[in-house]
Order: C-alpha cells, then sequence, then structure tokens
C-alpha cells in the first residue's frame, strides 16, 4: 500500500506509468464553472482579463471538485489568436468569441511575429496566473497551462472556410503560415513553462478523418505539431494531447508521443469491427459510453507507453439524468489499466454544471478506490 500522495505526485506518478496511490481526477479547462464564478459572486467578464480572478477560480474550482491539476488558460482557446491580432467578443457569463480574424489569405503570413506572443497583455495575463498558482500551490498540486496545436492556432486566425480552401489552392503559402506558427505556439508554451507550469495541455482536435484524409493531416498537422510537443518534453514538460473528435487519427496521436492521450471515442471503425458496437451512437444519444470500455484495450495494444486520460463523456453532465455520470465514472474505473490512467472527461463539462453533479463523480470515483 503506497503513503498518500500530494495531488502533482499521482499526476505525474499516472503519467510516468508508474504506481498511484489511487486514480487521478483531471480537470479540463474550468469545467463547470459557473457555480465557481457564482461563488466568488463574479462572471466570467470578471475574471477572463485577471490573474488573481483565473488563479482564485482554479483554485477554488479544485476545492468543490477535488481534482489533482489546474490549468490556465481556459478553454475558450483564443489566448495565442488574440495576442496574434484577432479581435475577440467578451461575454459576461461564457467564453469569448472571435470578432474579427486577423488574416483574410495566408498571404498574410508574414504579418505573424512570434514576437507578438511575448508582448501580448492577455498572455502575460496568463503567465502572472500561472505564477500566482505556483506561488499558492507550490509542488501540492499539478499545473498545466493549455495550447492550441499550430493548425488548430491557423484555423482561429483566418475563416474557417478560406483555411480549408488555401489548403488545396496555395500549399506553400499555408505551410509558410504553419511554420511561423509553429514558432508562436512554442514561444508561448517556454513563457508558461517559464512560469511554472509543469506541462501542457494541447488541444489537437484538428487532426480527424471528418475534416482531412490521413494524408493531409500528416502534411497539414503532424510535423508540426511534433515539433511543439517534443519542443515541450525536451524541456522537461508533459504533454497531454487532446483530440475530442469523432473521427480522431489516433494512429497520429500516438505517433506525436505525448505523455497522455485525453480523448472522448476510441477508433471507431475497428471498435465496430472488432466488438460490435457503435461508440458514436452510445455517446452522442444516449450519454454514455458503453461498460466494457473496449476504447482502453484498443489503445493499450496500439501503445502502451501513453497514459489514458478519459474519457467520461461530458454530456452526462446536466442531461437530466444524473445516474448516468455515475455510470460512467464506473464504467471508465473498471476497464482502465494499473498505471497509466487519469480518471477525466473526454471534453471540458459544460459551464453550466451544477455543483451537485460534479459530486456524484466524485463520489462514485471514490466508491472504487479499493479498501486497504
Amino acid at each position: 500500500m503506497l503513503d498518500e500522495m500530494t495531488s502533482k505526485e499521482r499526476f505525474i506518478n499516472a503519467l510516468e506509468l508508474k504506481e498511484v496511490d489511487r486514480v487521478p481526477l483531471g480537470y479540463l479547462w474550468f469545467g463547470a464553472g459557473n457555480a465557481v464564478l457564482n461563488r466568488m459572486n463574479a462572471t466570467m467578464g470578471d475574471v477572463y482579463y485577471s490573474a488573481k480572478g483565473i488563479t482564485r477560480a482554479q483554485i477554488l474550482a479544485r476545492e468543490m471538485y477535488h481534482h489533482d491539476n489546474v490549468m490556465s488558460p481556459w478553454g475558450c482557446l483564443l489566448v495565442e489568436a488574440e495576442a496574434l491580432g484577432a479581435k475577440i467578443n467578451i461575454k459576461k457569463d461564457g467564453y469569448p468569441s472571435i470578432a474579427k480574424f486577423p488574416l483574410k489569405s495566408v498571404k498574410e503570413y508574414e504579418n505573424i511575429d512570434p514576437i507578438h506572443i511575448e508582448r501580448s497583455e492577455r498572455v502575460k495575463t496568463i503567465k502572472e496566473s500561472i505564477v500566482l498558482l505556483k506561488k499558492q500551490l507550490g509542488d501540492e498540486v499539478f499545473i498545466s497551462c493549455a495550447i492550441l496545436t499550430p493548425f488548430m492556432l491557423a484555423s482561429q486566425l483566418m475563416d474557417v472556410s478560406r483555411v480549408f480552401i488555401e489548403m488545396m489552392t496555395d500549399r506553400d503559402n499555408f505551410h509558410a503560415l504553419l511554420d511561423v506558427l509553429t514558432d508562436s505556439c512554442i514561444t508561448f508554451a517556454d513563457v508558461l513553462l517559464d512560469a511554472g507550469a509543469d506541462g501542457a495541455f494541447i488541444e489537437n482536435g484538428g487532426s480527424t478523418s471528418d475534416l482531412f484524409s490521413l494524408e493531409m493531416a500528416k502534411e497539414f498537422g503532424f510535423d508540426y505539431s511534433k515539433k511543439l510537443y517534443s519542443h515541450i518534453q525536451d524541456r522537461g514538460g508533459y504533454v497531454i494531447s487532446h483530440n475530442c473528435a469523432n473521427h480522431a487519427f489516433h494512429e497520429l496521436e500516438m505517433a506525436l508521443e505525448p505523455d497522455a492521450l485525453n480523448f472522448s471515442f476510441g477508433n471507431v471503425e475497428s471498435l465496430g469491427k472488432k466488438y460490435g458496437i457503435d461508440c458514436l451512437k452510445l455517446h452522442n444519444q444516449k450519454h454514455i459510453g458503453c461498460n466494457a470500455r473496449y476504447c482502453f484495450r484498443d489503445f493499450k495494444d496500439l501503445n502502451d507507453s501513453i497514459c489514458l486520460m478519459g474519457n467520461i463523456n461530458p454530456y452526462s453532465f446536466h442531461s437530466g439524468c444524473v445516474s448516468n455520470v455515475a455510470a460512467e465514472v464506473k464504467s471508465c474505473m473498471a476497464a482502465a489499466p494499473e498505471k497509466g490512467f487519469i480518471l477525466s472527461t473526454g471534453c471540458e463539462i459544460p459551464l453550466n454544471t451544477p455543483p451537485e453533479e460534479m459530486e456524484i463523480l466524485w463520489e462514485s470515483m471514490k466508491s472504487c478506490f479499493k479498501k486497504p
């Protein structure tokens, strides 16, 4: 029986496929955040541009929901885009959205300069929030920054329809844009690692057959993402690759060699052929996955050197059926490998989720712990 670990020790041991005193509970962005803001007597607009507000909200969320990590920035995924010139709509009770893209064409890639990342007031706010989290939490909790892959960042700088057109019609300039965005992503990662982040939670949801052929995903995504992932790991940071797409290219996710894969679905086609289940139908219509969680076994068969992080369906929350939350937790825990697993949702829990449902998650998880 292992001695009780700190949250950070527990989280890192899971990432490194070592023994843990119990399964870590992972937190994505600002899940169920409205209840946290209500307790703070604040709005999203109050805290979005406040390093102290971000810090206070993350620490309070951890106290309320019992997870083993904290994260900054949150799920709007617009920090890098704003730093590089995007205009942002700030909302009182929800995540901001893009008001105006900074690029009209990939030919304007020369307007993008990674130095803007370092000079951005928004980035400085995020940096300061990491500094404050480190100061207040020390080595008790795993601190994650959240960043985008270069392709995902491209989709925040230019209208998405334009992105796909110019991928096909102006490949050379698109690659030039991805080169400078890779440098920008690395600059952002460096700023946050220097501030005290233990690792990066990287949004890679664009790597999916819902958008591309496998060949296109390799050409416009893989090499650029790999450079970013490797840079963070070379600096001693951990990488959690997040891909919640319906038909994610999981073979590419594994080839990126992250420390952990945060996922919603397994390989939908192969699971259907092997086990006769329809992951998408289960997840999207019933808000629960299959009890057997065949996806866990499939991933371990594909690569057993990567920690798995998932894959509670976030839409089980605030769905009108709280028993789904308990069922999701218990099926994940039952199928989880003994080492190299972090329980979490496959994507962010809705902001308006009641705190009572988060408590069901925690109590259901505790009920699965082995008694001494």
